[in-house]
């Protein structure tokens, strides 16, 4: 017989906690690869079609050159119908045209690609994962959220990356860990603006950096916000924490990271915070987890 989880009254709350999270996970995913796999092939026309068609568009443009070259008095009509069109404007605009629907179809492409990584998910099995590309899908899908708002001008995401190889995880729920941690830093960043509304230095930044130590990669999350006192750092990773109001939603991404650093991946996460400062989260995940 194939074993079974045991009844829910038999669990605690960081148990069901975690039920709860890795069923959301592999939902997320698999709705994730979903939408993906249906944007990749109308895509995959658009972008590889383009280049067909700049191509196409520049023979035409150069034939009317030579028509106007080899036949500069055209008949009544014709000049009619080149002033009707402003084929002048439409000489200079159609490449720029299509060269901006060309990087449309290139920014769909690194959103597709952004999507499905921040999206795997490999169960119970870990694989080999590259963590920037997976930080670098976070930061792609919380794009509008670091746009300025009317209390704050945009935040700034500074990157520091150091030579770090691939390590075995899971990399859906490491994803998830790293998108929970930076919403919180936006959350207390919008709470600074919201406080000071009459500082117009504040310049609202998140700094991540990775490197390696020893046989261990170390990730840090660092902002600029107004930073949280010695008993808020104590508990901020407890279960069901509720550290914004309701509106934001509860602390309880927090917790899940923690337990996703932590119990998931054999690693260490912590937080250091000074008040007026700022707040930083520190990861440590081991290359080769035992898991």
């Amino acid at each position: 017989m194939s074993p079974t989880n045991p009844p829910e009254s038999q669990l605690n709350a960081t148990e069901i906690l975690q039920l709860v999270q890795q069923e959301k996970t592999a939902t997320l995913s698999h709705l994730v690869s979903s939408v993906v796999h249906e944007i990749n092939n109308p895509l995959g026309c658009i972008a590889g079609n383009i280049t067909y068609i700049k191509d196409y568009v520049k023979d035409l443009l150069n034939l009317i050159e030579l028509y106007q070259e080899y036949y500069p008095n055209p008949g009544d009509e014709i000049t009619d119908e080149i002033d009707s069109i402003d084929l002048e404007y439409l000489i200079e605009d159609v490449p720029k045209l299509l060269a901006a629907m060309e990087n449309g179809a290139e920014r769909l492409h690194q959103i597709s690609n952004s999507l499905r990584t921040f999206g795997r998910f490999e169960g119970d099995r870990q694989v080999l994962f590259n963590i920037h590309d997976g930080i670098d899908s976070v930061l792609l899908m919380l794009k509008s959220r670091f746009k300025g708002t009317k209390i704050r001008s945009p935040i700034e995401i500074i990157k520091i990356y150091g030579h770090i190889p691939e390590i075995n995880c899971y990399p859906g729920h490491f994803n998830q860990a790293i998108s929970y941690l930076i919403n919180n830093s936006i959350n207390c960043l919008d709470k600074k603006a919201g406080s000071q509304p009459s500082d117009p230095d504040f310049k609202p930044t998140i700094t991540i950096k990775t490197d390696l130590n020893q046989d261990s990669v170390i990730i840090s999350l660092q902002d600029n916000s107004l930073g949280l006192s010695e008993d808020v750092q104590n508990t901020i990773f407890e279960d069901l924490l509720i550290t914004k109001p309701v509106l934001q939603g509860s602390g309880i991404g927090l917790s899940v990271s923690r337990q996703i650093i932590e119990d998931r991946h054999q690693g260490k996460i912590k937080c250091q915070s000074s008040l007026g400062v700022g707040t930083e989260f520190i990861i440590e995940l081991p290359i080769v987890s035992d898991s």
